[in-house]
């Protein structure tokens, strides 16, 4: 029996998928690592140790395989995206992995956004200025580690590192490029002009890949370590958010994906570039002749955990000696809370943001808090909030590139069937939430059998794959209400962008 072998390397752990080609999910593996977040803005992690839990991923995925007597086709990748390692002249790391989440490069991202350059870096590339991208990370680095700046003779991310160390493979598929602010998305390659501002050169990224390239071959000492087939074909794969678009099969414009896991994002398919006027979209590949267009949140699934930790600490202590899960005791909390959170509204902002607003420092924030509100009312507003602002990434993909008539869910929050409603209410549209959820995996495995010709139908396939798909339909009465609320939760949102920033420079400074 042949199966397919799908490697996600995320920002907090490393996923896999062993499926049939037919559809069927054998198993799933999953290892995590540490985020070191030590200074204000920090957010690297050890190359090292995600490689590790990648060929642990591997090695347990070929014990399965040898196991139950299966016979491999073929292993494909999906990584997230915006991610820096500067190498040395051996290809050794001078840096930690610098994720997407790190955000010391604000003030270089802020001085890009006020050049006369700026509109040319968007329509140039898709990506909207934010410290996540690596010209942004790449200013930063040369002005605040000037030493190890000189010394880099390469930059990549987290996936090249990986194909690079296991497999002896120097290159990087062109949908994590056209991530980096790096990338012509119109010339399909590196940008000479936007180099020369990052102050390096060619010669130091990866040569440029399709995401359906394909290669075999493992460095032996590996090879043996995880008894890896050499035969096997490996394919390149893409970023995480265009894969998962893939792995809940939605594949046109009509249909949007939305992924809640740690942070989120809303993220369409089509067969052309696509850019939003304000620079407030994301315009990637997916490969050479398809793009992904969307908004990626810091703040999701994250912003529940804060809500968790400090509202509900004691409590969560006692769930966890009760060997229950603490989110869903948690959500049950919140269920008790009339819709609205009685009129609290919650800019869940803990992390700055991206989409829509694209400002690092803006902060969250309560609004309309009085003394009749509790913890529970505190913690349903944050949830509320963490999808009104998704809400409002929402209207702008639909300003730019029409109404989406589907809504497909994914990530940890699709697991919830309360909040797979409040979703639908929020958003007053249908959702569709498929049966396999971690969708980033599967969509790595639907690319790689697509580039090995196992199958020519992705819609068909995807749709095996995901399996049953249930609808959560808006209830009426609840829509209306949260339509009023967001449309304030819209006109505050501006204000409190600028005037949040605003204390963040002086956070900064009592912190100095």
């Amino acid at each position: 029996m042949k199966v397919m072998l799908g490697i996600d390397i995320g920002t907090t752990s490393t996923k896999g998928l062993l499926c049939q080609i037919n559809g069927h999910a054998i198993k799933k593996f999953n290892q995590p690592y540490p985020l070191k977040q030590s200074t204000a803005g920090m957010a690297e992690e050890d190359p090292e140790l995600i490689l590790t839990a990648v060929s642990t991923c591997l090695r347990a995925a070929l014990q399965i395989v040898q196991q139950q007597h299966l016979k491999l086709a073929g292993l494909s990748f999906s990584s997230a995206n915006q991610s820096l390692i500067a190498l040395d002249k051996k290809r050794q790391p001078l840096t930690n992995l610098i994720t997407w989440a790190d955000t010391r490069a604000a003030p270089a991202a802020a001085a890009l956004r006020k050049s006369s350059f700026a509109d040319q870096l968007y329509q140039r590339t898709g990506t909207p200025l934010h410290p996540m991208s690596l010209l942004a990370k790449l200013i930063w680095l040369k002005k605040n580690q000037p030493t190890i700046f000189k010394r880099s003779a390469y930059f990549c991310g987290i996936k090249e590192y990986v194909l690079w160390r296991l497999f002896g493979q120097w290159q990087m598929d062109v949908s994590v490029a056209s991530g980096t602010g790096l990338f012509n998305l119109q010339q399909q390659q590196w940008d000479p002009k936007i180099l020369e501002i990052a102050a390096i050169t060619e010669n130091q990224l990866p040569p440029l890949v399709d995401s359906y390239h394909t290669f075999s071959g493992m460095n032996p000492n590996w090879a043996i370590k995880i008894n890896w087939p050499q035969a096997t074909p490996v394919v390149q794969g893409a970023f995480d958010g265009a894969l998962a678009n893939l792995g809940v099969n939605a594949l046109n414009a009509d249909t949007a994906a939305l992924s809640i896991g740690t942070s989120a994002a809303i993220r369409i398919l089509s067969d052309h570039p696509a850019l939003d006027p304000q620079a407030r979209l994301f315009c990637y590949a997916v490969s050479k002749k398809q793009w992904v267009i969307g908004g990626p949140v810091n703040n999701g699934g994250i912003v529940l955990r804060w809500a968790l930790e400090k509202l509900f600490d004691h409590e969560k202590q006692a769930f966890e000696q009760a060997h229950q899960d603490p989110y869903q005791q948690l959500l049950k909390i919140i269920q008790t809370v009339p819709i609205g959170a009685a009129g609290l509204l919650f800019f869940p902002y803990l992390n700055g943001e991206r989409a829509p607003l694209w400002n690092a420092d803006v902060r969250a924030s309560f609004v309309g808090l009085n003394q009749l509100h509790g913890r529970p009312e505190m913690a349903r507003a944050v949830v509320e909030g963490i999808i009104f602002n998704l809400r409002s990434v929402w209207e702008i993909v639909s300003q730019t590139l029409g109404q989406p008539q589907h809504l497909i869910l994914s990530g940890g929050f699709a697991r919830s069937v309360f909040l797979r409603q409040l979703i639908a209410d929020i958003f007053n549209c249908p959702v569709q939430v498929p049966e396999q959820i971690e969708a980033s995996c599967l969509g790595a495995v639907l690319i790689g059998m697509k580039a090995l010709g196992l199958t020519n139908d992705l819609s068909k396939s995807a749709a095996a794959m995901s399996g049953t798909v249930i609808t959560y339909q808006p209830n009426s009465a609840n829509a209306l209400h949260y339509s009023e609320l967001f449309a304030i939760y819209q006109r505050l949102q501006p204000q409190l962008s600028r005037e949040t920033a605003t204390l963040t420079a002086l956070q900064h400074k009592f912190a100095e």
